[in-house]
């Protein structure tokens, strides 16, 4: 029997966590990877990688790449990997462990590191919370976490200011100000939004 010239390309289908589906985005993936500090050039090796696992899958779960990405990370550029799993605690109130396998916190209160952080909804809310991270940087650096990796967060933290949805424009100017004199301690270049804060 004759080959068709081209073989049919299944698209595959991400299942993500709250039970909803849409196609696998490589640049979505790209993206979230060059977010967390990563390389293009690194983004482009993972989603091919991540490609190449799921080629000729239907449906595939978020966990599923999710966890593959930060094994990827993890090997090849631990700083990202870090990141990632930041971002996702400020953002997502996802805590990443071993594996990929992560604890969503829907409500309450969590202890992370030296502070407990009341846990609601995704993202981050007030200025008290800006400012007790930014209290555990402080502790996370007294007690050895390298400048560049304390660095490398205070731009997450950034980043996470700029995405919340709880924060009027007023306190996201507060909270970045905050972010920009910790880094001045460290003689660190103030982070400049790109555009208006909405």
């Amino acid at each position: 029997m004759a080959k068709r010239g081209r073989e049919e390309k299944i698209e595959t289908m991400i299942l993500k966590v709250d039970g909803t589906a849409e196609p696998y985005n490589r640049e979505k993936l790209v993206a979230s990877i060059v977010k967390a500090g990563g390389s293009r050039s690194l983004a482009e090796k993972i989603a091919d990688r991540v490609e190449k696992k799921i080629a000729g899958s239907k449906e595939v779960t978020s966990r599923t790449v999710r966890s593959f990405v930060l094994s990827e990370l993890k090997r090849r550029a631990p700083n990202v990997y870090d990141n990632w799993t930041f971002y996702d605690r400020l953002v997502k109130n996802r805590i990443t462990y071993e594996m990929g396998k992560f604890v969503v916190v829907e409500r309450g209160s969590l202890y992370l590191g030296r502070e407990v952080r009341d846990i609601g909804k995704p993202g981050l809310s007030d200025i008290e919370e800006v400012a007790a991270i930014i209290r555990e940087l402080q502790e996370d650096y007294d007690h050895g976490i390298p400048k560049k990796v304390i660095n490398a967060r205070t731009w997450v933290l950034f980043m996470a200011i700029l995405k919340s949805k709880h924060m009027d424009p007023e306190t996201k100017e507060k909270a970045i100000r905050m972010v920009n004199d910790f880094r001045a301690k460290f003689g660190w270049e103030p982070l400049e939004p790109k555009k208006p804060i909405e």
